[in-house]
């Protein structure tokens, strides 16, 4: 039991960070732009391609008026940019 306690505390430690960080991104034309200028900085082709299809999709969604699909889509191609 207490295993199940202490794993499931590690995992709300682990998937915090990523929910705040998502609740810090706005989904609009100024922010889809810089993202846009962020993503062509990029100098790993991978990396570019994959933001590229993300920042696609992040559009998408703006279009829709999808604000959360949106926001995903936004933070999976600012992953594209970090340095791993």
């Amino acid at each position: 039991m207490l295993r199940k306690l202490i794993a499931g505390a590690i995992l709300c430690i682990i998937a915090a960070p990523s929910a705040f960080a998502q609740a810090d991104i706005t989904c609009n034309q100024a922010a889809m732009a810089k993202l846009e200028t962020d993503v062509k900085a990029i100098t790993d082709e991978m990396k570019k391609d994959y933001a590229n299809k993300e920042l696609a999709m992040a559009k998408e969604a703006l279009a829709s008026n999808d604000a959360d699909k949106c926001k995903t889509h936004m933070s999976n191609a600012m992953k594209g940019n970090d340095p791993m």
